[in-house]
């Protein structure tokens, strides 16, 4: 398996890799990209990018999600294609998307789409997510995993805390928008879920509490644990 996506997948990787490899049956090589974004092509022509390392892994499967370069305003990204706001943003990124399941699919992987997380600003988060359902409608390639059911609330709103073990843990970091350990965990679960279901497997427990949950991805901007890297009770 491959992993490949943004800032926010840097830090699902780690977890989602514990899993997965938990079962003793997957190897996962991760070549995800701080600041990455599909409408980042005009400078990151990431179509190229990727091909020596689909090439290197030759993985059966590919994990990637996207989302915060992509639909944010955020510092240097006045080049992308499309910009946020562009009137035909669907239909241009649409078009990005399939791309990449031409390229990541190309020697017969199958695609593993996160959705972008909840945001406390809703908006833009659905409107791409919609927009990946929609492809993956058309394209038996590619499916969508669905991360939001682990980062809201009963009603659906967005949450920066879950419970575990009757301790409150942050699973976002202050700006919103990364995770925190607890979210790497919540995160990896739900993917590794579903991609071992695909193949007739199972999580099996112990992961969980691995030496991942030290990486030092989780030290940049680091969360208020309510327990040492490595501990959770």
């Amino acid at each position: 398996m491959m992993v490949v996506g943004d800032s926010v997948t840097f830090e699902v990787e780690p977890g989602l890799t514990a899993a997965l490899e938990h079962t003793g049956l997957v190897t996962s090589a991760n070549r995800t990209q701080v600041g990455f974004g599909l409408s980042q092509w005009p400078i990151y022509f990431w179509w190229e990018i990727w091909l020596p390392f689909l090439a290197e892994v030759r993985p059966e499967a590919v994990v990637i999600q996207t989302g915060t370069w992509d639909v944010y305003d955020v510092w240097g990204g006045e080049g992308r294609i499309p910009e946020p706001d562009d009137p035909n943003w669907e239909e241009s990124f649409a078009f990005l998307v399939r791309m990449a399941n031409d390229v990541l699919a190309g020697d017969g992987a199958h695609v593993y789409w996160l959705t972008m997380l909840p945001s406390p600003n809703p908006g833009w988060p659905e409107r791409l997510n919609r927009l990946l359902i929609d492809v993956a409608a058309t394209d038996d390639r590619m499916s969508v995993v669905d991360l939001t059911p682990g980062f809201t609330d009963e009603d659906g709103g967005y949450t920066s805390h879950v419970d575990r073990l009757g301790v409150e843990w942050p699973i976002r970091k202050i700006d919103g928008v990364h995770l925190c350990r607890e979210g790497a965990e919540v995160a990896a679960r739900i993917a590794a879920s579903t991609i071992l279901a695909d193949a007739g497997l199972a999580l099996i427990a112990g992961w969980e509490d691995g030496p991942w949950r030290s990486d030092n991805r989780y030290d940049v901007d680091p969360c208020d644990d309510p327990a040492p890297a490595g501990e959770t009770s």
